[in-house]
């Protein structure tokens, strides 16, 4: 199982900017890696989607995130 994360945001400029692109060893450690990049923590509904739907978008003030989990 491989879990990838790509976090994004929004630059001085507006312009859309990469704050981290790879993969993770588990949904866990992706969670802990958008929970440093975004303003605010993921909420447990959130968390709880993730793990369900094996992945997904979220947005988190101007930062959004995707979490891809595939064999």
């Amino acid at each position: 199982m491989t879990t990838t994360v790509d976090i994004r945001t929004i630059n001085l400029k507006g312009e859309p900017e990469t704050v981290y692109h790879g993969p993770t060893a588990s949904i866990t450690a992706a969670l802990r890696i958008i929970d440093g990049s975004a303003p605010a923590c993921a909420n447990r509904h959130v968390r709880s989607r993730l793990y369900r739907d094996h992945g997904g978008l979220v947005q988190i003030g101007m930062v959004s995130a995707e979490v891809d989990m595939s064999d």
